[in-house]
């Protein structure tokens, strides 16, 4: 327990128990013996629970905020694959040692086969772990770029509106009788979409 408080734990201790916090919890989560949590909160008249809804929910959004920060996560995630990377690099590095190390008049045929099958094992690790941080055949599908068909847009008269109500009139009247009502006339202006 620390014998002299600060302005910022006493703060602390104010804002924990404006939050609901009760004074053991508040002594254990400061270090505080649980007497001098009780003077603070005295002294600086602090309510249990007087902290408001609003301020309680702002609090809460800004550690979400905090939690789900993109560039904190990419970040993180990063420091991860280097650290993936450096242990891939350092376990290698003890298996040459190791196996440049092999005496074959010194050591037994078993024990040689135990040294080799674990440096395979361990390789094998090293290379997964590289493939899951570093997915170079995934590269190649994130560069490409695909070509976009290309979409043209026109702005519809009231002719081209009745024109299709027309069309649509037709299409239903010929699902109901089952004749076709176009005529070769008609059934060579419908317009079709081409994609270019």
């Amino acid at each position: 327990m620390s014998s002299k408080t600060t302005p910022d734990i006493e703060a602390q201790a104010v804002i924990l128990r404006e939050a609901g916090y009760s004074c053991p919890a508040i002594a254990e989560k400061l270090d505080l013996s649980l007497s001098t949590t009780k003077r603070i909160l005295k002294r600086r008249s602090a309510v249990a629970g007087a902290a408001t809804e609003s301020l309680v929910e702002q609090a809460r959004q800004g550690m979400l905020n905090t939690a789900f920060d993109l560039d904190a996560a990419q970040q993180h995630a990063a420091a991860l694959v280097l650290d993936d990377l450096a242990l891939s690099r350092m376990i290698r590095g003890g298996i040459v040692e190791a196996v440049e190390a092999l005496d074959p008049s010194t050591s037994t045929p078993y024990q040689m086969m135990r040294t080799l099958v674990a440096a395979a094992t361990a390789i094998d690790l090293t290379q997964k772990v590289a493939r899951r941080a570093l997915p170079l055949d995934r590269l190649a599908e994130a560069t490409h770029v695909e070509e976009l068909s290309e979409l043209r847009i026109r702005i519809m008269t009231d002719d081209d509106v009745r024109e299709i109500r027309e069309q649509q009139r037709r299409e239903a009247a010929e699902r109901i009788t089952g004749n076709s009502l176009l005529t070769e006339e008609e059934d060579n202006g419908v317009v079709e979409l081409v994609q270019d």
